[in-house]
């Protein structure tokens, strides 16, 4: 299926640096295909106007979509404003659907429940209870290789900076990567040999494409009674949420998830109300001294 801009003028030119940018590198074909798809419409609706009122105006358009999947177009296209050097003419206040974006991540007994449900797969098992445990991106767990995995430590590549981040997991995550590399993986390993190939391999022995682990993924969030806007970012949201909580702080945090900015675990994390007040009287010597009433 072609993704080619008909028209002429300034958007053929940055549909083509788009199309060679990083963003579009290490994504699956299908993905790629999907951020070509926007970009195109958007290129022809605008007609080479990127002004505020141009880019408020299709996405107004989009109104029939669901308020997930207009996020995820707002992402794309912020993301290309980025690449093609233009200024995001939009502020948050500017979105065309109500409130803030949702964030969706997991409470401690959903994520229990969804381990326990998982548990019955091997390669469900290790790659989900993998993602709660190190809050790894999907695309960083997609590309993991088995090379990078040394029990109890493991590598994490992140293309998105370029850097890479060692993590020690817990016994019961290396016996389930253990498990499944021992049963599944080995069964279904096919040109890979001693230690080269993805760790994390598909029935067919080839890298698990990032549909079928989205669908996996959304498989387990039905059961459990999550929305279907949770996907898998919620994980990694889930993870640095409890690290918080635990008392971790931002600079510790950011080393960890292999982040730029120390302003992202703020962004991630979920403190509950009742968290910050039961903090908030232990830290008051009036108060925790003789205890809260």
């Amino acid at each position: 299926m072609s993704t080619a801009v008909t028209s002429r003028g300034r958007s053929t030119s940055l549909y083509r640096k788009y199309l060679e940018s990083d963003n579009l590198r290490y994504v699956d074909p299908q993905t790629k295909y999907r951020y070509l798809r926007l970009v195109n419409i958007f290129l022809r609706y605008i007609h080479d106007d990127f002004g505020r009122e141009s880019l408020l105006g299709f996405l107004r358009d989009r109104e029939e979509l669901s308020p997930s999947y207009r996020r995820w177009e707002y992402q794309v296209l912020k993301g290309f404003y980025k690449v093609c050097n233009l200024k995001w003419p939009l502020h948050p206040r500017d979105l065309p659907y109500k409130g803030e974006p949702e964030r969706p991540y997991l409470e401690t007994e959903e994520a229990e429940k969804f381990l326990e449900l998982a548990r019955g797969d091997p390669l469900d098992y290790a790659m989900f209870r993998l993602a709660l445990i190190t809050g790894i991106r999907k695309r960083e767990l997609r590309e993991l290789n088995l090379e990078d995995y040394s029990p109890p430590r493991i590598t994490i590549y992140t293309r998105k900076h370029g850097e890479k981040r060692v993590r020690t997991l817990d016994v019961e995550t290396v016996g389930a990567i253990a498990s499944y590399v021992a049963g599944p993986r080995k069964h279904w390993s096919g040109r890979y040999r001693g230690r080269s190939g993805p760790l994390f391999l598909s029935p067919t022995g080839i890298r698990l494409p990032d549909s079928t682990l989205t669908k996996w993924f959304a498989r387990y969030m039905r059961a459990i009674g999550k929305p279907k806007g949770c996907g898998m970012h919620s994980l990694r949201r889930t993870c640095v949420t409890w690290e918080s909580n635990a008392g971790l702080d931002t600079i510790r945090l950011q080393k960890l998830h292999g982040w730029k900015s120390a302003r992202m675990p703020e962004v991630y994390s979920r403190l509950k109300p009742e968290q910050i007040e039961r903090e908030a009287y232990m830290g008051n010597p009036l108060i925790s001294s003789k205890g809260a009433e």
